[in-house]
């Protein structure tokens, strides 16, 4: 993901002289450290009625307000009558459980706790309703959160990110949680069959779903090929675990705009939307 940075260098910049900046930079004291978060609230939410958060990650190399431009969910929150929250990693990194030490390495998962505890103080949000997607090393570690802030995420939508070896690993309890996985057979950046040091395949994280969630739905298949764009997109669900594939897709959000300068991220899907399918995802 370090690569999409310099990509998206432009168009953060382009998005800036175009559009007024409708997310909030604020800051939250974790320990001795300060961390900061980006947050957008719609303008249609009733003080008197708790709504959904959406906690959204960057990947490596890209900050908060990169994910917030290039994911468009500000507009989604805005329209659904949410709020959408961009955590800032350090170094714009997450600790995941490989390249840098679980135990020892960046305390995001004590940043998102504490992060958690203030909006729920602070913003009509039904703790019952928190959700989690991100891109990359930002999927990886909703996995984490996932494992380690047990109750709190009531579902996560991972793209190009399988789940983690030491995430699964230290795992603590047995919950339901919703499950999507979304990744591009041509990803190269991130391999859909896994890494043996560093995380499972896809195949092996929706079983593991599967499995903990007790799903006894019958698989449901959808294929999308209407655009031409070069990739098919094959939807298959059972109940509260979905995988998303994408033939010939690159390691991208679907639907976003695909400005691309030569890094080798690969093709980005038009023929879905995933902030259609995270809406979808919140409300069922």
């Amino acid at each position: 993901m370090k690569t999409l940075k310099v990509q998206l260098i432009l168009l953060f910049t382009i998005c800036l002289s175009a559009v007024q900046v409708k997310g909030q930079t604020r800051f939250v004291k974790v320990n001795d450290s300060i961390r900061q978060f980006t947050l957008y609230a719609s303008s249609k939410i009733n003080e008197t009625e708790k709504v959904p958060l959406l906690l959204n990650f960057h990947g490596s190399g890209m900050t908060a307000l990169e994910q917030m431009f290039y994911t468009n969910t500000n507009e989604l929150a805005e329209n659904a009558g949410f709020i959408v929250v961009y955590p800032q990693g350090i170094n714009n990194d997450w600790n995941v459980g490989f390249e840098q030490d679980y135990d020892t390495g960046t305390k995001d998962v004590a940043f998102i706790k504490v992060l958690i505890e203030k909006l729920l103080k602070n913003y009509p949000i039904d703790q019952h309703n928190i959700y989690a997607t991100g891109l990359s090393r930002g999927g990886f570690f909703i996995q984490r959160l996932v494992a380690e802030l047990p109750g709190q995420i009531k579902g996560f939508v991972s793209v190009g990110a399988p789940m983690p070896n030491e995430v699964k690993n230290r795992m603590k309890t047995t919950e339901p949680v919703k499950a999507m996985y979304i990744h591009g057979t041509a990803d190269q950046i991130v391999a859909i069959d896994g890494k043996n040091d560093a995380y499972l395949s896809v195949n092996e994280c929706i079983s593991y779903w599967k499995a903990r969630n007790k799903e006894q739905s019958e698989t449901t298949e959808l294929i999308i090929n209407k655009l031409n764009d070069e990739t098919t997109v094959t939807i298959k669900s059972n109940g509260s675990v979905t995988e998303i594939l994408i033939e010939n897709g690159g390691h991208t959000w679907p639907g976003a705009d695909p400005f691309n300068v030569g890094f080798p991220l690969g093709k980005t899907t038009q023929e879905i939307n995933l902030n259609t399918l995270l809406l979808d995802f919140i409300n069922n």
